[in-house]
């Protein structure tokens, strides 16, 4: 964002606009569910009001909200929960149908639904994060069949009876650090994750653990090029990944992938490319010691090869169904390991081709350089779609087009946002600035952590104007946390 700085001692980010002229729509709005004066007195109320629009967020204050029907959403909007523990979706055996790109559902308890979530219709690129889904019933469970689904950070829970628990039939989507455990299928074939026909599909972080069923399934020749990587897969009746009649080019690699009724499985027509290793070297740190290489997963009893030098990578490749085998077998669960990227001094173990890394000794110890990174994320970061307003050429009396302004919180806490038009500026705009139907020293929006919404401004001459030419001013954005 251009010309944004912090200010000390305020905690405040502060945006820089230079006004020459404005435009816009209607603006994104939050709305209240639930509580003490709320805008709606239940979800399926506020999400069929011709009021709430695109962009908008409905807030559910804590309470338990039963439906009766199934919640249709045909906006492209946010559903969002105060706190996932006590607010209480209760669907009655109904579901919520998403119908437009873009919907978001996260920290509520979607509790006794029949899918909890099924997308339809129109509604790829949807966001379900930080949530509860408790006791559904229906043999599909969570239907995400729309492309570039992001399901994460959730919970399953209470579950039997089921087909598919999650059910994925989308590209381009990202299963990450969810907890799916204690579910209890219908019959050996019940499936706790299945992708059916999908690909650059991405499981990472996710624990699928002490369930009656398959824990993975990757289904159908259509579904390739997913990765799993660094799941915790274990205790299962059945398989823990299940290859259906699958396609190619499919990574498992960092996973605990053990004490399940097989580890992996092929059914139908094996691939000829399943990677059991990364594609690119990695360094893993186990105690003292680290290595360099293409790591593999940890199989627990199903590997009991040795581990000479104490890396905690075994010696020997463990053979996979005949078929595959896993060249760096790790010896202990990834959460032994330090893992890093790149080179780094060590053994490849064999399977890249020569050293990674290295250094320089004497008397058989040498040392090797590690670059450290990292990214510290403020408490508030705020960005703006816009920094500069153009409002063209106007007259006295006239009211410019509205201007489009993304405000975005990708920062870790909610934040009120407001405006000032510094005194340096021109009368024209002390006087004349107007944003989302509010003068500019009225307008207080809430923006919640990990949304954006659409502001509009727009400038009003003054009727009684008498300078011409071009005129300059600035507009300072304040952000605070709340």
């Amino acid at each position: 964002m251009k010309n944004s700085k912090i200010l000390l001692g305020k905690a405040l980010l502060v945006a820089f606009l230079v006004l020459f002229a404005l435009t816009g729509s209607a603006a994104a709005k939050t709305w209240t569910v639930g509580g003490n004066a709320p805008d709606f007195s239940n979800l399926a109320q506020a999400a069929s009001n011709s009021s709430v629009s695109d962009g908008d967020i409905l807030l559910i204050r804590p309470g338990t909200y039963a439906s009766t029907a199934n919640i249709s959403v045909g906006k492209s909007i946010t559903i969002s929960g105060e706190d996932k523990e006590s607010v209480i979706l209760d669907l009655g055996g109904f579901s919520i149908l998403p119908k437009k790109e873009g919907f978001v559902l996260q920290n509520v308890t979607v509790f006794n639904g029949s899918n909890g979530i099924n997308l339809q219709t129109n509604a790829t690129d949807a966001v379900i994060k930080d949530c509860i889904f408790d006791g559904l019933t229906h043999s599909d469970g969570i239907k995400l069949f729309k492309d570039n689904v992001t399901f994460q950070n959730n919970v399953v829970r209470n579950m039997s009876g089921f087909t598919n628990a999650v059910y994925v039939k989308s590209n381009d989507s990202k299963i990450i650090g969810n907890t799916i455990s204690g579910l209890s299928g219908a019959g050996n074939t019940a499936r706790i994750l299945c992708v059916e026909n999908s690909s650059n599909v991405l499981i990472e972080n996710n624990k699928i653990q002490n369930n009656n069923g398959e824990a993975v399934r990757l289904w159908r020749v259509d579904t390739h090029d997913v990765v799993i990587i660094q799941n915790t897969i274990s205790g299962n009746s059945q398989k823990g990944v299940y290859l259906y009649n699958v396609g190619e080019n499919n990574s498992i690699f960092l996973n605990d992938l053990h004490s399940n009724n097989k580890n992996v499985d092929v059914y139908g027509t094996a691939p000829a490319i399943v990677h059991f290793n990364a594609l690119d070297s990695m360094t893993l740190s186990y105690g003292s010691n680290s290595w360099t290489g293409k790591p593999g997963n940890y199989w627990g009893s199903d590997y009991s090869g040795a581990d000479a030098n104490g890396d905690g990578i075994g010696d020997s490749a463990c053979a996979i169904l005949t078929r595959y085998s896993d060249q760096n077998p790790l010896l202990h669960s990834i959460g032994s390991y330090t893992i890093g990227t790149g080179s780094g001094s060590g053994d490849d173990g064999g399977d890249d081709g020569g050293d990674d890394g290295g250094g320089s000794g004497t008397g058989g110890k040498t040392s090797g350089s590690i670059s450290l990174n990292a990214t510290i994320v403020p408490s508030l970061s705020v960005s703006f779609s816009i920094d500069s307003l153009d409002f063209g050429d106007l007259s006295v009396g006239q009211t410019s087009a509205p201007k489009e302004m993304i405000i975005t919180n990708s920062g870790n806490c909610h934040v009120i946002v407001t405006a000032e038009v510094t005194e340096s500026s021109d009368s024209l705009y002390k006087n004349g600035i107007w944003i989302d139907d509010e003068f500019w020293s009225d307008f207080e929006k809430t923006i919640l952590k990990g949304t954006s919404e659409t502001s509009h401004v727009v400038l009003k001459v003054p009727s009684d104007y008498v300078d011409t030419g071009n005129r300059e001013g600035t507009l300072i954005m304040w952000i605070e946390a709340c």
